[in-house]
């Protein structure tokens, strides 16, 4: 029971403090990607802490029943409820109940949920663009529109798209700019990281770190997006195009140019923050690893000592 505490107090604490931690850091920023990584390494040891101490709940440390082996679960329902009483120890399992069974369930149901919102979505977005050949002056398909846009859609090799207004007032290099940033989402499956962002801030937004979970890699994908289109047109001519587009909006599930905070990326990419250095994304990806690591080494001695028993008593 001691372990399973710790566990449930583990992934309070990632709920209410890691979502501030990870805000605060100033190399977020700098290293999207790595941030984006951090971020979803937190919510995995949430869902695995959580898991855990469900599991750890239901496995008595001491198992005294020679037939414990064929009637594990029964078995640990009375072990429970000999150490806590009727009330307690029905309490306790219906709280590991929930825990091992409801939060999977929960995030399935989440994924499962958005793939196909999403799916269908973007196949009604890609219907409604049929007619609309691509430009290879531009590489992108354009559509009409007096607000400046840009956006794209996976699938099929992936689609990039501009309004006309756009194309009027955007140059050639901040044309190409754009469609850089736009090729960047494509090629870096920041939908499908947005999309599993979405999904567990829908399935689990009651808590802080998932609430900020979807709004945050929203906006590191874009920053990740426009590194990439940086490198190949220039930090000032992304910032000029931005500013063009900063208004613009992204039908239902594409990444448009103008997502994020655009007036932060741009203060981003005239500033140009310094990257963390190699010690510094080590000591970052060490961190990352220990987090996930953390609610499998408190559940190690526990659960070595509940199923190595049962192993002997067969």
């Amino acid at each position: 029971m001691i372990a399973a505490a710790l566990l449930l107090a583990y992934a309070a604490a990632l709920a209410v403090l890691g979502p501030r931690l990870l805000e605060r850091a100033r190399w977020a920023s700098a290293a999207p990607r790595l941030a984006i990584a951090t971020w979803f390494a937190l919510a995995a040891s949430f869902v695995l802490a959580a898991v855990l101490a469900g599991v750890v709940i239901v496995i008595p440390l001491e198992v005294h029943d020679s037939g414990a082996g064929g009637r594990l679960v029964w078995h640990c329902l009375r072990e429970l409820r000999e150490h806590y009483g009727t009330v307690g120890g029905v309490a306790l399992a219906l709280t590991a109940g929930l825990l091992v069974c409801a939060v999977p369930a929960r995030l399935a149901a989440s994924l499962m949920s958005a793939w196909w919102e999403t799916g269908r979505e973007r196949a009604r977005l890609r219907r409604s663009l049929a007619g609309y050949p691509l430009d290879p002056a531009h590489g992108a398909v354009v559509v009409p529109g007096e607000r400046p846009a840009a956006y794209c859609l996976p699938g099929r090799g992936g689609l990039v798209v501009l309004t006309s207004g756009a194309v009027a007032v955007l140059d050639d290099a901040q044309l190409r700019a754009v469609v850089a940033h736009e090729r960047a989402h494509l090629t870096g499956g920041h939908h499908r990281i947005a999309g599993i962002a979405r999904a567990l801030g829908s399935g689990f937004g009651v808590l802080p770190l998932f609430s900020r979970l979807s709004e945050r890699v929203a906006h590191l994908v874009e920053l990740a997006a426009d590194d990439t289109a940086a490198r190949a047109a220039g930090r000032r001519v992304l910032a000029g195009s931005l500013l063009n587009v900063a208004a613009a909006q992204a039908p239902g599930p594409a990444l448009a140019a103008s997502g994020g905070d655009t007036v932060a990326r741009i203060e981003r990419l005239l500033d140009a923050p310094q990257r963390p250095g190699p010690a510094g994304v080590g000591s970052i990806l060490g961190g990352n690893l220990a987090a996930v690591a953390a609610p499998l080494l408190v559940v190690v001695t526990p659960i070595a000592t509940a199923v190595g028993f049962v192993c002997c008593q067969v």
